[in-house]
């Protein structure tokens, strides 16, 4: 078989009882599952798109949260957007595709999703959490909540 460079894990999370998430350096986003040694379905490609035009270096995913026994992922990177992902754990099915996209400006370097997905923090910087390169200059270093689902 052809073996392709794999970038290393920025993060991992857990989705349903023996399925996870896992976002790349290399900006891929897969799904695993607990008995398998590769990723179940396709794995996204540039998550979070590219630096500077397409077909660029793609952009780190640097961090992502699930709401626990759901289908709901949130991640983080440098391109101005929380992104939401719908997460498909039926075996023939299995997946990972786009729900929404939540302007955000500079790096999201964590998120943490509330209770029941209500809403979501991200800590949001000018610059990535484990370096001091490829600063965001107009971006304030602050917490993000964002509501996801209005209340009932």
């Amino acid at each position: 078989g052809v073996r392709r460079n794999v970038g290393s894990a920025e993060c991992v999370s857990a989705i349903q009882d023996g399925w996870f998430i896992t976002g790349h350096d290399d900006g891929r986003l897969a799904l695993w599952k607990e008995e398998k040694k590769r990723p179940v379905g396709d794995a996204i490609i540039a998550a979070h798109g590219y630096q500077g035009r397409e077909g660029g270096v793609p952009r780190s995913v640097m961090c992502c949260d699930a709401i626990n026994l759901s289908d709901l992922l949130v991640t983080g990177s440098n391109d101005g957007y929380l992104r939401l992902w719908k997460v498909n754990t039926e075996e023939k099915i299995a997946g990972i595709s786009s729900l929404d996209s939540i302007p955000i400006h500079g790096y999201i370097n964590s998120i943490a999703m509330g209770p029941k997905g209500r809403f979501c923090v991200a800590a949001v910087g000018q610059e990535p959490r484990l370096g001091r390169w490829d600063r965001v200059p107009r971006a304030k270093n602050r917490f993000a909540i964002v509501q996801l689902i209005g209340d009932e």
